[in-house]
């Protein structure tokens, strides 16, 4: 529970970074308010990125502990932990709405992310040794969150580079990235398998 009110404090956050446009100088333009954010576009993308990624990693943190019945020490540290990556995640999202600030800013959002998908996954894992989690729960759904995590963590991972080819290929990047990590291995399967 704990959890969902941090994350979604988070997300909520991010969307607090939309353009202001409070001062009405949007009315009488001829595209209204939906002008203003045009104008914004940047600032807007940003703020839906880093609400959306947000939601991603919230909602992957609850399918993990969906299944976890019982807690202990190390396990709760290693989900706190994922919690503070992704909190790391935000303020440097935060700090460079407009990705203006150069190759750091986007570098230390995909390392925050990145730790936090590997506490996760660690977090995970220990439960499913400790028999922590509802072992009622079918294997491949247990496996499918597994996969998840590595793809989202991956992902954060392959994506560093791009903090310096430029923000339009680290942004394409978060969408590109796991498509290719989710269809490529199943392909090659499946390439493999015709004679």
């Amino acid at each position: 529970m704990f959890l969902d009110i941090a994350f979604g404090l988070a997300a909520v956050h991010m969307l607090s970074y939309l353009p202001p446009v409070h001062d009405m100088s949007w009315v009488g333009q001829p595209l209204g308010l939906l002008g203003a954010l045009v104008r914004n576009f940047r600032e807007v993308w940003r703020a839906l990125m880093g609400a959306g990624i947000t939601v991603i990693a919230w909602y992957l943190a609850s399918k993990r502990l969906n299944h976890v019945l019982a807690t202990d020490f190390l396990h709760s540290t290693l989900v706190l932990v994922q919690a503070a990556f992704l909190c790391f995640f935000i303020y440097f999202a935060i700090c460079d709405p407009s990705l203006s600030g150069g190759p750091s800013s986007r570098a230390l959002q995909c390392g925050s992310l990145a730790l936090a998908c590997v506490a996760g996954q660690l977090a995970s894992s220990y439960a499913r040794r400790r028999k922590l989690e509802d072992e009622t729960t079918p294997q491949a759904q247990r496996d499918d969150i597994t996969t998840r995590g590595w793809i989202e963590t991956l992902t954060a991972v392959l994506n560093t580079p791009l903090s310096w080819v430029g923000p339009i290929s680290w942004t394409l990047g978060w969408f590109i990235i796991p498509v290719v990590l989710t269809f490529a291995p199943r392909a090659w399967r499946a390439a493999r398998r015709v004679p």
